[in-house]
């Protein structure tokens, strides 16, 4: 059943639910209203019953000869009784009438009641004439003369009003099924009209393909749930489809960047074949093939290092990096190319302390480095800076190079992007560098950042959190 349950369509569940909710209400209500009429209708004539019952125990009496006195004098003559006293009976413990008490003739009644139960207190009603229904209260009477317990029946007219409770039963039956029919088809209805949009946005993901991103979910109301799920999911195809597009860029980029040196590699493997050379020609055509396989290997390790900080990240631990310490030991290492260009590096590092991933960190600020040692001119100065912000350590990398111009700078982290001649593979780049960073620094909860340096240059900037 629960297998089946689960197979049904949303809307169908909502339609039975909301089905199944409206009848157990509707039952409820009927019940309740039907309880509280009755006992409304009823409560009248049965408090009118009890009032008659403590007249008659103040008014009645038995003697011990079993002679019955009203208001101390015997009642013998039946059609003297006046309408306006209570009508009443006395049955005997033997389940015998004694006296009957009520204005009417015995030919007036065509069928009489029958004995009451006896010890027991109990509220009937009898038909004793087409046009005569009664409702009656029997009850105990104890008769201390005699030493025996009788029977009193209270009889009074049971009015028109109290049959309306059978027209009210009718009505609930009949309507109910009529009520709860509506429920479920209306239910479905709504549901059926609400679900549409979920229907257009099937219909819609449907055509999405890989090679057709260009389609959205449409969005009928923006301020209920499935529209605000249809832009959610919009957003999504955006970034996929950005993904996608950036993919077939990366794809594209570097098959161009590999085929760059495979063709070089190439080319002079097929110029040194031509004819025969000296030994110090092959030496030089075997050093410029060696040149290029080692350049192929580099790039090729750039690539498998941006791969896995974008796929199967490494671990990032954070514990106490002294970023002091760290930048020293980068500039240290990299200070053998700064010295054959005539460059020099200004360091600003106070003694400081953040809880980062130290392998990380200082490949990003090798990069930094590397990149300003090559695209500086010599001669030149680069100022190296570790400060504090806020919640936030920076540290800062500014060079005097030709600058960014404002046109290029948003994709300064693309891959393979190199905005000038002035950053070409000339020069031993392949555009992945800041790429690497931005990649690193993702990791580390931090951002890479560029701004123009003053009197020319440009600024680095690497913000990590303290914590």
């Amino acid at each position: 059943m629960k297998a089946w349950w689960r197979q049904r369509t949303l809307r169908f569940r909502l339609a039975a639910w909301y089905g199944a909710g409206g009848t157990l209400l509707l039952a409820i209500f009927s019940a309740t209203l039907y309880s509280y009429v009755a006992e409304t209708m009823a409560r009248p004539l049965d408090s009118e019953l009890r009032q008659d019952l403590a007249e008659i125990r103040q008014r009645l009496a038995i003697t011990a000869e079993g002679v019955v006195l009203w208001d101390r004098a015997g009642a013998t003559s039946q059609a003297r009784w006046n309408s306006e006293n209570p009508w009443f009976e006395l049955w005997n413990e033997q389940g015998e009438l004694v006296r009957r008490f009520w204005p009417f003739t015995e030919s007036r009644a065509e069928s009489m009641p029958v004995a009451p139960e006896p010890g027991r207190d109990r509220i009937s009603i009898f038909n004793v004439a087409r046009d005569l229904r009664l409702r009656v209260l029997s009850v105990p009477y104890a008769v201390p003369a005699r030493s025996e317990t009788w029977m009193i029946r209270v009889m009074t007219v049971h009015r028109p009003m109290a049959d309306g409770l059978g027209a009210l039963r009718l009505i609930i039956a009949g309507a109910l099924p009529v009520v709860v029919a509506l429920l479920v088809l209306g239910g479905y209805a709504l549901t059926r009209r609400w679900l549409k949009p979920l229907d257009l946005m099937v219909a819609e993901a449907n055509r999405i393909t890989a090679e057709d991103l260009g389609r959205r979910l449409p969005v009928v109301n923006p301020h209920d749930e499935l529209g605000q799920l249809a832009e959610v999911f919009n957003v999504t195809l955006d970034r996929l489809e950005e993904s996608f597009v950036a993919l077939d860029r990366f794809v594209a980029d570097a098959s161009h960047e590999l085929r760059t040196p495979l063709t070089t590699l190439r080319n002079v493997g097929e110029v040194g074949l031509r004819r025969s050379r000296t030994v110090e020609e092959y030496r030089e055509i075997i050093g410029s093939m060696l040149e290029e396989a080692q350049r192929l290997q580099l790039l090729t390790q750039r690539l498998l290092e941006l791969a896995s900080t974008e796929g199967d990240a490494p671990t990032v631990e954070h514990l106490p990096v002294r970023l002091d310490e760290l930048v020293r030991r980068c500039v240290g290492e990299l200070g053998i190319l700064a010295e054959n260009k005539s460059q020099r590096f200004l360091l600003e590092t106070p003694e400081c302390t953040a809880q980062t991933d130290a392998v990380l960190l200082r490949q990003a600020v090798q990069n930094l480095v590397d990149n300003a040692i090559k695209y500086s001119p010599a001669g030149t100065t680069i100022q190296i800076k570790v400060r504090e912000a806020g919640d936030h350590w920076v540290i800062e990398v500014t060079d005097e190079g030709p600058g960014i111009g404002v046109e290029h700078r948003s994709r300064l982290t693309a891959r393979f992007f190199r905005p000038d001649s002035g950053r070409d593979r000339g020069q031993g780049g392949f555009g992945l560098g800041l790429a690497l960073t931005k990649a690193y620094l993702r990791l580390l909860g931090g951002t890479v950042e560029y701004a123009p340096a003053p009197g020319g240059g440009s600024t680095f900037r690497l913000t990590l959190p303290r914590v």
